[in-house]
């Protein structure tokens, strides 16, 4: 053999096989760094897919729970009933059916639509609801009995296993809220599961495929249609999602073809949401590229003779830097990207490997910022349904009182009138040294406190809609502040203004509003009593040209938080001593709720208190008056 035959070997030995052991080395990290990014990749997804199915279905069963507590149907009638289960049966396009069940177990009431045409005449809204069939009335009453009557004890709502309805085959799910009121008994929903099902069809590239399971590994629904609710199980493909209750990873094999799979519990629910995709599908890129490399090899060796160790360092640099890259990636330092130095096939091998990080990268802040979103708007409509239900508790309660009020003043008037007219005329008979003229002094002036209370009464139930006129408040608070001056001083509490520049006007009654804000200082000035510090401070703001914002904040005794719940209501009182009638906050509550206005209070025990009033600011064409 020829020395340069030898030389042209050694040469091969030297250049080709460290380049090739390089080559694989590169390929075995930057594969299992691929693997990992996939398996990431997969398991955000699934964890996002589980928090939209459990906030698909658990919000709708957060809204049977608030009906039910809002609205007992047991105390309406026929007619309000069918408008109750309508509210509910409009509130989602998804529902097909909405039935209240009693204790038996009996159906008393539903709403579907059987005909659309004559529903949408009656309310267009029903035509975006499908229609069912009576077989499919009858399988809904039967699964939804048997889940109230199956329901764990003590849980407010229910929630069935997806099933495929009789008729028309749309996967669907009944949810139930129990009632409080008779054990067995509730308010039952069919919700229909296309929209879930389209959207994890809608997931991924290629054969991957979203689908969820059940807490035993069965298959519940799938975006593939190729695959039915039922024919698959994958207890033993994959039995580590029986019952799991954190996300993981795992692989299954079907048909000798290996899946790379990631899942994640659906909260509340039970179920499992699973991400799978081909491994040899999730590796092509790499593959693509790992054949590239074996390209760039081939042309190496033509070359060894003059090119050998230039070409051995031009190749295992930046092989070198993707194998660092991928490390990186693996890491988590999705922002890693390597320098592009090169426009051959080594240079598009880095830029698709930046491409990827990039994507990678995007994926997991919309996802980041999905997450945000989702959980910033749940605590948003979570915290305005509670402000706007203790609102509408207040009201309802405020409204009753009112009622029981007005017949309670109307009752007592008359006697009282000619009791204190009886005793008016004994007593000028009577010589006031006399016994009986004392006791009936006291019996007249407690008659008098009486009539002091039942005018209290009539000011809680009168609706105040006379003599509304575009007003300027700073007058109105001025005007209490001078009614009041005498008792402020005396009490040595220190007044300080904040008022908006210019005008405050509002659309009101003058002696309706300075009434509340007499009552509110007088309030304040009581809390004072005995204080250390007595400081009153009162600010005003025009919030857009919208509203007219006062604040009243004293540094009083400040009321405790158990009583805060209370406050409005009448005969309620926090004072120390019990010498008014508990009605004032109550009768302010209603005079500034006859004026469109809201009326809240924030304290802090030992601090002080803060009573906020919201007025609508007068309409700028009222201002010429």
């Amino acid at each position: 053999m020829r020395i340069r035959t030898r030389l042209l070997l050694l040469l091969i030995a030297t250049a080709a096989l460290p380049t090739g052991a390089v080559g694989l080395l590169t390929y075995r990290g930057a594969e299992a760094a691929l693997s990992a990014a996939v398996s990431g990749q997969h398991q955000r997804t699934a964890r996002a897919e589980a928090e939209h199915a459990s906030a698909y279905i658990m919000t709708l069963a957060t809204e049977l729970d608030g009906a039910l507590l809002h609205q007992d149907p047991a105390t309406l009638g026929p007619a309000g009933t069918q408008e109750f289960l309508t509210r509910v049966f409009l509130r989602r396009d998804r529902l097909s059916l909405v039935g209240l069940f009693d204790a038996r177990g009996r159906m008393t009431a539903s709403v579907f639509v059987d005909d659309p045409k004559a529903f949408a005449r009656q309310e267009p809204q029903f035509r975006r609801h499908d229609t069912v069939s009576a077989v499919e009335v009858e399988d809904f009453r039967r699964r939804a009995v048997e889940l109230l009557a199956h329901a764990p004890p003590g849980q407010a709502h229910a929630i069935s296993e997806p099933y495929l309805t009789a008729v028309r085959g749309r996967p669907a799910v009944v949810v139930a809220a129990r009632s409080p009121e008779a054990p067995g008994g509730g308010l039952a929903t069919e919700l229909g599961l296309e929209e879930l099902s389209a959207r994890l069809a809608s997931r991924g590239e290629g054969h991957e495929r979203t689908f969820l399971l059940d807490a035993r590994g069965r298959l519940l629904l799938d975006g593939d249609a190729a695959h039915e609710r039922g024919q698959e199980d994958f207890s033993t493909r994959l039995p580590q999602t029986r019952g799991a209750r954190v996300p993981g990873l795992g692989d299954y094999e079907v048909a000798g073809q290996t899946w790379l799979a990631a899942y994640s519990p659906v909260p509340e629910l039970g179920w499992v949401a699973v991400v799978a995709r081909p491994r040899e599908e999730a590796l092509a890129p790499l593959r693509a590229l790992a054949r590239g490399s074996f390209g760039v090899l081939e042309l190496a060796l033509l070359g060894v003779l003059l090119l050998a160790p230039l070409l051995a360092r031009a190749l295992a640099r930046p092989i070198a830097r993707l194998a660092d890259g991928a490390r990186e990636l693996a890491r988590g330092h999705l922002a890693h990207r390597l320098p592009p130095e090169r426009s051959d096939e080594l240079g598009d091998l880095a830029r698709a490997f930046n491409d990827m990080g990039q994507a990678l990268e995007k994926a997991h802040r919309e996802l980041l910022g999905f997450n945000g979103q989702l959980q910033a708007q749940v605590e948003e409509r979570t915290r305005e349904l509670r402000e706007a239900q203790a609102q509408l508790s207040r009201s309802q309660r405020l409204a009753a009182m009112g009622d029981l009020a007005a017949g309670l003043a109307h009752e007592m008037n008359n006697p009282l009138a000619a009791i204190l007219g009886n005793v008016q005329l004994v007593l000028m008979d009577l010589p006031p040294e006399d016994g009986p003229h004392r006791m009936l002094s006291a019996v007249h002036q407690q008659a008098q406190r009486i009539a002091a209370i039942v005018r209290e009464l009539q000011l809680l139930s009168e609706r105040q809609q006379r003599g509304r006129h575009a007003l300027d408040l700073h007058r109105v608070l001025r005007q209490a502040l001078e009614t009041r001056g005498a008792e402020l001083t005396q009490g040595g509490v220190q007044v300080d203004c904040h008022f908006h520049p210019g005008e405050a006007r509002v659309l009101g009654d003058t002696q309706a509003l300075g009434d509340v804000f007499a009552r509110l200082l007088c309030n304040a000035l009581n809390a004072l009593k005995d204080r250390p510090e007595r400081t009153l401070t009162l600010a005003t703001r025009v919030v857009d040209a919208q509203l007219v914002r006062v604040e009243l904040r004293d540094t009083g005794r400040g009321i405790p938080r158990e009583h805060l719940e209370r406050i409005f209501n009448p005969f309620f009182t926090t004072k120390q001593e019990w010498t008014g009638k508990g009605l004032s906050l109550a009768v302010c509550h209603r005079v500034v709720e006859d004026h469109g206005g809201t009326l809240t209070l924030r304290s802090d025990e030992g601090v002080g208190t803060t009573v906020t009033l919201v007025l609508p600011a007068a309409p700028a064409a009222r201002h010429l008056s």
